[in-house]
């Protein structure tokens, strides 16, 4: 009985311990208008799909297809990543996005 009780107790704290990280991930989200550009083909050394916030360059890594189009004004929920985007002509790489939502 003992061990059931064990086993039930640490699943509870594993299950809370998921959800509490995932809630802090929505947290860290920020909110901003942004322009989708079109910086050219990655496989000729263009750098993809771009969003510019504030005058700012990030690359995203998962922006949805029917986004995908030049000089688009979008609306967005985005986390900053650790991780940068290495193109052709950018030296030190585009900080790298994770989009939340957008509209």
């Amino acid at each position: 009985m003992r061990k059931i009780i064990l086993l039930f107790g640490l699943v509870l704290f594993f299950g809370i311990l998921i959800l509490s990280c995932e809630k802090r991930d929505e947290l860290n989200l920020k909110h901003a208008e942004g322009l989708v550009l079109y910086y050219g083909d990655p496989a000729v050394d263009g750098c993809g799909w771009i969003i510019q916030i504030n005058k700012v360059d990030y690359s995203p890594v998962n922006l949805d297809a029917k986004f995908q189009k030049d000089s688009l004004k979008i609306v967005l929920d985005y986390q900053i990543l650790k991780s940068t985007w290495n193109c052709g002509w950018q030296g030190s790489g585009i900080q790298q996005i994770k989009i939340g939502n957008i509209k």
